[in-house]
C-alpha cells in the first residue's frame, strides 16, 4: 500500500492542477510580458510549446532563430521544463527546483500535508505536473534524474535566466547574420 501513496499524491495534485488550482499567474503575467518586447522569440516559444523541441527542430528553416533556439534546446538538459509557462521568469535556481520537483514526486502522501504542498509546492507541481503529462510517472523521474545529473554545472543559475540566456544568444547570432 506503500507504493501507492506517491502515485495517490500525483493524481490528487495533477488534479487539482488540471482544474486550475495551482496556476502561477503572476510568473505567466511576468513572462507574457517579456515575451511581448519581442513578437519573434514569442512565436517561437508558442511553436516549441506546442509542437515540441524536436518537431521545431526539424521543420525550422536553417540559419532561423527558430532553429538556433529548438538545437540549443535540444542540447540542454532543462528543456522539458521549458514546456511550463512562466519557466522564461523562474527565479527558482536550478538545483533548489530540481530537488523540490523530486521531493514533490517521491513524497508519501496524507491529508495533514495537502495544505502544506498546496502552499509550498505550486511551482514543482506545474513542472512535474509536465513532465508527467509529457512522458508518464516512471520516465519523468528518470528524466528528473538526468536532469539532476547533466545540469551540475548550471545548478547555482536560476532557471529562467538559463533560459533567456540561450534565447538572447539565439537573437544575437541572427541579429548579425
Amino acid at each position: 500500500m506503500k507504493a501507492a501513496y506517491p502515485v495517490i499524491a500525483l493524481v490528487f495534485v495533477v488534479s487539482l492542477s488540471g482544474c486550475g488550482f495551482f496556476e502561477s499567474d503572476d510568473k505567466q503575467l511576468l513572462e507574457q510580458t517579456w515575451l511581448a518586447k519581442d513578437q519573434q522569440l514569442k512565436e517561437v516559444i508558442e511553436q516549441i510549446r506546442a509542437q515540441g523541441v524536436d518537431a521545431v527542430a526539424a521543420s525550422a528553416q536553417v540559419g532561423s532563430l527558430s532553429a538556433c533556439v529548438a538545437q540549443e534546446l535540444s542540447e540542454d538538459p532543462f528543456a522539458d521544463l521549458m514546456q511550463v509557462e512562466g519557466a522564461l521568469v523562474e527565479s527558482a535556481k536550478v538545483s533548489e527546483l530540481l530537488a523540490g520537483i523530486e521531493s514533490f514526486m517521491e513524497q508519501e502522501f496524507s491529508l495533514d500535508q495537502v495544505s502544506s504542498l498546496l502552499q509550498k509546492g505550486a511551482d514543482a507541481a506545474a513542472y512535474a505536473r509536465t513532465l508527467i503529462d509529457q512522458q508518464g510517472l516512471e520516465q519523468a523521474l528518470g528524466s528528473l534524474q538526468q536532469m539532476a545529473q547533466a545540469g551540475k554545472e548550471y545548478a547555482g543559475e536560476d532557471l529562467g535566466g538559463h533560459f533567456k540566456q540561450i534565447l538572447s544568444a539565439c537573437k544575437q547570432q541572427g541579429d548579425n547574420t
